[in-house]
């Protein structure tokens, strides 16, 4: 029988799937340096290093999300509206249009929950 947590801090916290873990950092790696079409010698393993990086920061940022309570998600939720009204005033235009979809990507995740 394997366990399905893992004891940290003096918490038990979910395990990770690691092969969708996995799946994930190769989605990143395919869409960020256009896999099939470079072969992965040219790439090399510091950018799928980067990927795999990526994919862990993922889901620990979804599972603290998911640890958050009712109330604490509505506040959250609308300290990110407020942010996003007042992202007009960022210069650049590139810049105001990352800010804002991953701004508005974590409100998809808190109402998701």
């Amino acid at each position: 029988m394997t366990k399905t947590t893992v004891s940290t801090a003096g918490g038990a916290m979910p395990k990770v799937d690691r092969g969708a873990l996995m799946q994930r950092a190769w989605m990143i790696f395919r869409k960020t340096y256009k896999y099939p079409q470079i072969k992965f010698k040219d790439i090399g393993r510091r950018c799928f290093a980067w990927a795999l990086k990526k994919a862990w920061a993922e889901a620990r940022e979804t599972r603290r999300l998911a640890a958050l309570s009712q109330t604490a998600k509505a506040e959250r939720i609308q300290t990110l509206q407020a942010l996003i009204a007042r992202a007009d005033f960022i210069d650049s235009g590139p810049q105001w249009k990352s800010t804002v979809a991953s701004y508005r990507n974590e409100i998809q995740q808190l109402r998701a929950d």
